[in-house]
């Protein structure tokens, strides 16, 4: 019993060493603390002196490469054109003599040789160290318009429906001229404009679509013009043999085919001369050939 409370007993001088000990803790800590303060001031002035320091370096090292001409523009290559020349691009890029190559913003390069009536888009490349690579995508003619109004003329008409530029003698003129089909308000003044979206136009550039696809019998550069007319619709006429084809409205492509299919059986048994008009809209799917009496 005697051994088991002097186990247990705890003197009073155990408890003071203890609660001094907890007194020492607090008071060193709060000691130290203004130290650590001025480490971390010391510590935060050299990293901003680093800093500065660096971007010192980097803005020496920039004006010393700007200097050294090491970046300017030597070369502007022009890949995809065709119809629009070289000469005429790097004109429209306006990249002057001397400019750094980081100096160039693709964006307004581009923007400037949009304005070449020929080119659809642009794409503006840096090439380092210093060259600028301009691809353009031109537009691709499916016909020629007929334009009728203040801006008279025979324009090219693109596979997108956009008429764009006026067409040059000196130019490629091989394609159907299309009739008929007057200009939306608002065009501009060089007379680029989208075609409209009513039926009628619709299904012009849907036959062209149809004959661009190359057939042997019926293809592009076999036709001469299509006019569009309010009450009949579609009317085709060929270069070789430029009697009236009536196409009328709606099933462009299965009238395109039927005609296809009886040009060809006309040219095997050589009887499309005398032809005086064909009607692909006659009545209720018949064709009428019509023709001259001998």
């Amino acid at each position: 019993m005697l051994r088991q409370f002097r186990s247990n007993y705890v003197r009073p001088s155990q408890l003071r060493i203890r609660v001094n000990i907890g007194r020492y803790q607090q008071t060193s800590s709060a000691a130290h603390k203004p130290e650590l303060n001025r480490l971390l001031i010391r510590k935060g002035i050299l990293a901003l002196i680093l800093i500065l320091q660096l971007l010192f370096a980097a803005r020496w090292s920039f004006r010393t490469l700007e200097s050294s001409g090491v970046f300017s523009v030597r070369r502007v290559t022009v890949q995809g054109n065709r119809m629009s020349n070289e000469a005429q691009i790097r004109s429209l890029a306006d990249i002057q003599p001397g400019v750094q190559l980081f100096d160039v913003t693709a964006e307004e390069v581009a923007e400037r040789i949009l304005q070449h009536p020929w080119i659809d888009q642009v794409e503006v490349e840096r090439v380092w160290p210093d060259t600028l690579t301009v691809r353009v995508i031109e537009h691709r003619p499916l016909a020629m318009i007929n334009v009728e109004g203040e801006q008279q003329g025979l324009y090219y008409l693109d596979y997108q429906g956009e008429v764009f530029v006026p067409v040059d003698p000196l130019q490629d003129i091989d394609y159907p001229v299309v009739t008929g089909i007057a200009p939306p308000d608002g065009v501009d003044e060089e007379g680029a404009f989208q075609l409209g979206e009513d039926a009628r136009t619709r299904e012009v550039c849907d036959f062209l679509h149809v004959a661009a696809r190359g057939n042997p019998i019926l293809p592009l550069q076999s036709i001469s013009e299509i006019h569009a007319r309010q009450e009949k619709g579609i009317i085709v006429y060929l270069v070789e043999h430029p009697f009236p084809i009536y196409i009328g409205y709606g099933n462009v492509e299965k009238r395109y085919y039927q005609l296809v299919k009886l040009l060809g059986r006309f040219y095997r048994k050589k009887t499309i001369e005398g032809i005086k008009e064909i009607r692909m809209d006659y009545h209720d799917g018949r064709i009428l050939v019509a023709r001259s009496e001998p």
